[in-house]
């Protein structure tokens, strides 16, 4: 399933644990794209340019955050995409949302979770 979204701000979490995201606005198309809360292997398309990504959709439980986000961590990439659209090709539904303790828990479940992504996308 594909749909598009334009980044929009976020409270820059990601950053500050050394993997920054794009958040995306939540769409109905995102919606239906996204069946489930939880990680997923994506491709994103951005300027004619594919990128292997993370993507999480849900609650961030780490923040008590109440609202879901839609935000992914786009591998080998380096820009600014504010207020821009990107596509976002969902490849497959990794896991479900996994409340942490702390910082270095999320750390070493992102790493996990980039990992699965390369293997995945690789093979697609």
């Amino acid at each position: 399933m594909r749909f598009k979204s334009r980044v929009i701000s976020g409270t820059k979490h990601g950053s500050s644990i050394g993997h920054p995201t794009a958040n995306l606005k939540i769409t109905s198309a995102a919606k239906k794209a996204l069946a489930r809360e939880g990680v997923y292997a994506v491709r994103v398309l951005f300027k004619d340019k594919e990128y292997k990504g993370a993507l999480f959709w849900g609650q961030r439980t780490l923040f008590s955050e109440k609202e879901p986000v839609c935000e992914v961590l786009i591998l080998d990439f380096d820009g600014d995409l504010y207020g821009k659209i990107i596509g976002i090709d969902v490849v497959q539904y990794i896991r479900k949302t996994i409340s942490v303790k702390n910082e270095k828990e999320l750390k070493r479940l992102i790493k996990k979770d980039i990992e699965k992504v390369k293997h995945i996308i690789s093979k697609v």
